[in-house]
């Protein structure tokens, strides 16, 4: 078996050939059905407990839980914490789930799958609604391992362990958890539920997964390769890749199937342009693997191929490195939707557009009766122009999906290696939800932020931020780091956490003041913001009014 591409096996097609085709079609052609524009909660600090201790925290990521109680996590100004919220507009008091142990970042949140009402047991004691959380830690394996710590009580106590061992050493680890059907909502959730993590490593780089079955009181600490052995896409992302994501199918027909995504670019150049470590190589390829044996074996497929850097065509040098458009402006998303539908989401620049810019795009996948995945085109997410970073994905009932993004008017153009070249300081962002009811067909397109949130650069380039020759004429700046979340609860409403720089404007530092660069950049301080839906569509099909409150 294999996941397809668009439903053709495009390793046979010249590069010539395959950017003549899409170039005509790239964008799959929007049908009706768009939903009506969602509304946002006023925003809040996710982080407000720490009150300045807080300033330099980064990378939220978001889950809710059976009851309707939202957790953030994050990472940056000290120990990685999480806070709560039952309404969407107060906070518990951030707490280190894993207190003294000198973690390091990358955060990560799960929860226990949710009782369906009408398919599912009915929910059951609040201690069986648990909440998972990892990032990157020291353990007895190395500096650079991944713990985790799991909540049976609404966060009031976590139990942290160690979960990954590779000599290696681990880095982004990413998310994800299942509960089997006959387990929700009983007394045996907890111990049933299946927690993975998806990473890599810094020397070979392979895309490897870490498992729990017992919702985290033990793990198989040795990482599980997630690549298909001697295929195509192993062969690949020799020494290279950014680990973009993990989900799981918790409803449809292959509920209990593992998916993870990953990005990377070519064989020779990953080899050339310094592996894992200096970002400069174009991103061009971006791959899944999918396991329905709980993550012993996989199957690994293509998900897109920049048409520029056909299969085939990078190696022999055609194509690299003019052709090749970037889809790392950072990591991509992953999510699956009740009838199994898988959604990937990454940011690309398509010069097949009259005018291009770096949009947010997302590719539906349908299982087949053979079990493969079945791609279409890609669509175009924002509505809007400008420049668009670091989606992510939430999925709800059949072809309901919810994107968020940064997002500016300012139109960055293309630097060296076709990375992303550097905005000015007059580059003022945003961050918007993009929606979609009729499977990523048309999307309605809201904005989150009540303010600016940033001005100047995002830097694309993860750990080499700061590094890249002047020449490179890259964006710099990584105050905002990598990533930020979004996330549904069983009320279908969406939680969105994010990074914000807003509460350090003034007239000494803020847009206006260096308009014309971004000298006056690196003033701005980060916090952790937060909004819930309070208006529009949820993604299981129901109106949203006012931000729904978690029951105790």
């Amino acid at each position: 078996m294999s996941v397809i591409l668009h439903g053709r096996n495009l390793a046979l097609i010249s590069g010539a050939a395959l950017l003549a085709a899409i170039s005509a079609n790239q964008v799959a052609v929007a049908k009706s059905g768009a939903p009506p524009p969602a509304k946002f909660t006023p925003n809040v600090k996710a982080d407000a407990s720490l009150g300045s201790q807080g300033q330099g925290d980064n990378e939220p990521q978001v889950t809710v839980d059976h009851s309707g109680m939202a957790y953030v996590t994050w990472q940056g100004g000290g120990e990685p914490m999480v806070s709560s919220t039952a309404n969407g507009q107060t906070f518990s008091q951030a707490t280190a789930p894993d207190p003294n142990h000198n973690d390091i970042g990358d955060v990560a949140l799960a929860s226990s799958t949710a009782p369906k009402p009408g398919v599912d047991t009915a929910p059951g004691p609040l201690g069986e609604n648990g909440v998972f959380w990892g990032d990157i830690g020291p353990t007895l394996c190395g500096a650079l391992e991944i713990r985790e710590a799991t909540s049976a009580n609404q966060g009031a106590s976590w139990s942290p362990t160690d979960a990954a061992c590779d000599p290696n050493q681990v880095d982004r680890p990413w998310m994800a958890a299942y509960t089997p059907a006959q387990y929700r909502g009983t007394a045996a959730a907890l111990a049933h539920t299946q927690v993975f993590f998806e990473h890599h490593d810094f020397t070979t780089s392979d895309i490897t997964v870490t498992r729990s079955f017992d919702g985290g009181a033990t793990w198989n600490q040795v990482p599980q390769l997630a690549e298909q052995p001697g295929s195509f896409q192993q062969l690949d992302t020799t020494c290279n890749s950014i680990p973009s994501g993990i989900a799981f199918d918790q409803r449809s027909a292959h509920a209990g199937r593992v998916y993870v995504i990953w990005e990377t670019s070519d064989l020779i150049n990953n080899l050339a342009l310094g592996c894992d470590y200096t970002q400069a190589q174009t991103f061009d390829r971006l791959f899944m693997s999918y396991s329905d044996d709980g993550g012993t074996t996989w199957t690994s497929g293509t998900v897109f191929t920049d048409p520029g850097c056909a299969q085939g065509t990078v190696a022999a040098g055609t194509s690299f490195p003019n052709a090749c458009q970037d889809l790392s402006e950072l990591f991509n998303a992953l999510a699956v939707d009740d009838a199994g539908n898988v959604y990937v989401a990454f940011a690309w620049r398509d010069p097949a557009q009259a005018n291009p810019e770096y949009d947010i795009y997302i590719e539906k996948g349908t299982p087949q009766p053979s079990g493969a995945v079945s791609f279409g085109q890609p669509v175009r997410v924002n509505t809007d122009g400008g420049t668009h970073y670091m989606p992510w994905l939430a999925a709800g009932q059949n072809g309901a999906v919810d994107v968020v993004f940064y997002d500016t008017p300012y139109v960055q153009g293309v630097g060296a290696l076709n990375k992303p070249a550097a905005a000015p300081g007059s580059a003022v962002w945003d961050v918007y939800m993009a929606q979609s009811l009729d499977g990523a067909h048309t999307f309605t397109q809201s904005r989150v932020s009540d303010h600016h949130v940033y001005f100047g650069d995002i830097c694309s380039t993860g750990i080499f931020c700061g590094l890249a020759p002047p020449q490179f004429n890259w964006g710099q700046d990584r105050i905002l780091f990598d990533d930020f979340g979004v996330a549904i609860g069983p009320d279908g409403a969406a939680r969105v956490a994010w990074t914000d720089t807003r509460d350090s404007w003034s007239a000494s530092c803020g847009p206006t003041v260096s308009p014309n660069d971004d000298s006056n950049v690196p003033c701005q301080s980060s916090r952790i913001y937060f909004a819930c839906q309070s208006g529009g569509i949820g993604l299981y099909g129901r109106p949203v009014n006012g931000c729904p409150v978690a029951r105790k």
